[in-house]
């Protein structure tokens, strides 16, 4: 079977080398490495074809961000299977075999398959995604049920850390969606609204949260973004239209809610956005939002104002409860 594997680049020119390396010293070779980089200023693309020449394919592009640059990587991968590496990561020496061996014991509607992620941070710290956040699997690989189970509250199966079919990211239209954050769940909530998803036990992926990269981190920058509530509207639309139920609507519905406090802040209209919490129901916070909203930014700050003051009072009753009184 052919892998691609893909890396987005942009200006990372002192760690991108790493990522590259990873992937060279795998015991099971991938077919091609893609570098997509995102219009770099660091002369990124220089350093990768000196360092490595022939054994990287450099595709370069005007910066369009990061969504934009998956996507080209995936329209020129040649693999039937591709896996991706963002640039200031690396993989485990064995992550392409146990990926690529697991494709062998899952039924063919799998189109994703995901590994554990060892978190690299200032202090020495083995914690691992699939620990921290209480994935346990009873065997691996594991074929899960319901897709949708580790897409949401916690997306377990990181970009890092997989191995998706070609194919059905190209028939979703994967990263196509021109976000510039959670671009990865949403593709996440894609293909598992079509595919099956499966995970493996062993840690396949190193992935550096240290200090030095916090100023740059498309993570951190983007939490509570425009496109953080996007994405998240697009995906739980997404979920509710494949006949699902739960309580997506309600999702959905906060999601609008972040958005529309995001555009009040910066003095934008939001009453006609507002009314896009009822497209899948109406409850009661979402009606009091609503008449927030209409407002417009002063409504949407007493609501804030009402939101600090409702968690106090529930912070108080709660010590209540414990016995512990505010001037103890």
């Amino acid at each position: 079977m052919r892998v691609s594997a893909l890396i987005p680049t942009y200006n990372r020119r002192h760690y991108v080398p790493r990522a590259v390396a990873s992937v060279l010293s795998q015991t099971v070779p991938v077919s091609e490495i893609i570098v997509v980089d995102d219009g770099s200023t660091d002369d990124t693309a220089d350093l990768l074809a000196q360092q490595f020449g022939g054994k990287v394919r450099i595709v370069r592009q005007t910066n369009q961000g990061v969504s934009n640059a998956r996507r080209r990587a995936v329209r020129e991968a040649t693999g039937e299977w591709v896996a991706f590496l963002d640039s200031d990561d690396e993989w485990t020496p064995d992550r392409n075999r146990l990926l690529t061996e697991a494709t062998s014991l899952l039924p063919e509607e799998v189109a994703w398959i995901f590994g554990d992620v060892c978190l690299v941070q200032d202090k020495a710290d083995d914690e691992t995604i699939f620990k921290k956040f209480g994935l346990k699997l009873d065997k691996s690989p594991h074929l899960f049920r319901d897709s949708m189970q580790v897409q949401h509250p916690f997306q377990f199966g990181l970009l890092q850390a997989s191995l998706m079919r070609r194919q059905p990211l190209i028939e979703v239209d994967a990263f196509g969606a021109g976000l510039r954050h959670s671009e990865d769940f949403l593709t996440g909530v894609q293909i598992a609204c079509r595919y099956k998803v499966a995970a493996i036990e062993p840690v396949v992926t190193r992935m550096h949260r240290t200090s030095d990269l916090k100023a740059t981190s498309l993570d951190l920058a983007g939490r509570n973004s425009d496109d953080y509530h996007r994405a998240r509207m697009l995906a739980f639309s997404l979920i509710l239209q494949s006949g699902r139920g739960g309580r997506w609507g309600e999702l959905y519905a906060e999601a609008v809610r972040g958005l529309c406090k995001n555009v009040a802040e910066r003095g934008g209209a939001v009453r006609n956005l507002s009314l896009e919490q009822f497209r899948y129901g109406i409850t009661g916070k979402s009606v009091a939002f609503g008449c927030a909203a209409m407002f417009g930014t002063p409504g949407l700050k007493l609501w804030k104002q009402i939101g600090r003051a409702s968690r106090r009072l529930r912070g108080q009753e709660e010590f209540s409860v414990m016995g512990i009184g505010w001037n103890s």
